[in-house]
């Protein structure tokens, strides 16, 4: 189905590196730092470092079924009907963390710029937007995000220079104060937003180039570690360890920001970037749903499920959580284990060994 599709390696580490910070800096400094305090930046090094076997998998199994997507090998690794079982568990963790995007940018978008307006509009707004796009397919996906990615990148990195003369290096010490645990407990919750880069099994048949696979998931995960790292050291230089009070501590840092008369508050230019990138993100990962399902199915075209699935992100958007607070205490206690330990780590390396003993001990057909 659509095995015509084709993005380029640099489409898809944009994709993939989207994929992840246009949600992860809304809390993640707040979160990280509320284990290590001020040394969160050392916990998103472990975090990296940690994220990057994860990305071998992704396309170690990707390369051990050429042409297949996530949904397709793991029928060829387990048999058909636990395939199928367990494929139908990764579309639910799918529907799940697209639902909790929604939220996050509904209450994000309420609690900063309009809080008048009923939370349920900004889901059914953007689900208009984001299914229209779905429909024209993932290269359309691709070169748009190929136009908003650069300034998106450029937002950070202004964000960052513009913010230096409000920074003191003081507010990173003492380094390691912060007990060996507590570091590896802040690492957690950036690994379960760095390793969704396993999402991109469903992509990699789609690559140009697909036996570059692992360039591209090493490249991207290389790149996503760095965007954090920028976003938690640059919020702890301007507030240090207090940012774990924070809801939102890069946006609190944008609103320091004055340069003489010209430049006062871009807060909102720097946001709507963002949010740009934001809905380019959840278009991603709907696209996946339906993709999915299409094949779950054994459906020739998944347009027919573009609407369907729209009315349950809706849904699920407005009752997945009660408020802000809500969703982070979900992303810092639950998330690592309920995404990071089953979805994203424990089965692909089920998957892995699986696959690799059943090339050993079957033969070559």
């Amino acid at each position: 189905m659509l095995k015509d599709i084709k993005i380029s390696n640099k489409q898809a580490i944009y994709i993939n590196i989207n994929m992840v910070i246009a949600t992860g800096w809304l809390s993640a400094p707040a979160i990280i730092a509320e284990k290590a305090k001020q040394d969160a930046w050392i916990s998103l090094l472990t975090a990296i470092l940690l994220s990057i076997p994860i990305a071998w998998i992704t396309s170690r199994l990707s390369s051990l079924y050429p042409g297949k997507t996530l949904i397709e090998y793991l029928e060829d690794i387990l048999g058909l009907w636990p395939g199928k079982i367990l494929a139908f568990f990764y579309l639910l963790w799918f529907i799940h963390i697209t639902s909790i995007m929604f939220r996050e940018y509904s209450e994000f978008l309420t609690d900063v710029f309009m809080p008048e307006t009923p939370l349920v509009v900004f889901p059914v707004v953007a689900t208009l937007v984001i299914a229209y796009a779905v429909t024209k397919g993932l290269e359309v996906l691709a070169r748009t995000l190929e136009v908003f990615f650069p300034w998106i990148i450029l937002s950070i990195l202004v964000l960052f220079l513009l913010l230096i003369p409000e920074m003191d290096i003081n507010r990173l010490l003492p380094v390691f104060e912060t007990n060996a645990v507590d570091i590896f407990k802040g690492s957690l919750v950036p690994m379960g937003w760095m390793t969704e880069i396993f999402t991109f099994a469903m992509f990699i048949p789609f690559l140009n180039k697909p036996q570059q696979s692992l360039k591209v998931t090493i490249a991207s995960t290389i790149l996503v570690g760095l965007n954090f790292l920028l976003h938690v050291a640059g919020s702890l230089l301007v507030f240090g360890a207090s940012i774990s009070s924070m809801m939102y501590p890069v946006l609190n840092a944008a609103r320091l920001i004055s340069v003489s008369k010209f430049i006062q508050r871009p807060e909102p230019i720097i946001m709507a970037i963002w949010i740009a990138g934001g809905l380019i993100k959840i278009a991603v990962f709907y696209f996946v749903i339906v993709f999915g399902m299409a094949q779950w199915l054994r459906l020739k075209d998944y347009r027919p499920l573009v609407l369907p699935v729209g009315v349950i992100l809706i849904a699920l958007s407005v009752i997945v959580a009660n408020n802000t607070i809500d969703i982070s205490i979900f992303l810092a206690h639950v998330w690592p284990f309920y995404s990071l330990l089953l979805f994203q780590f424990g089965i692909p390396v089920m998957l892995l060994m699986i696959a690799l003993i059943k090339r050993k001990i079957l033969p070559k057909s």
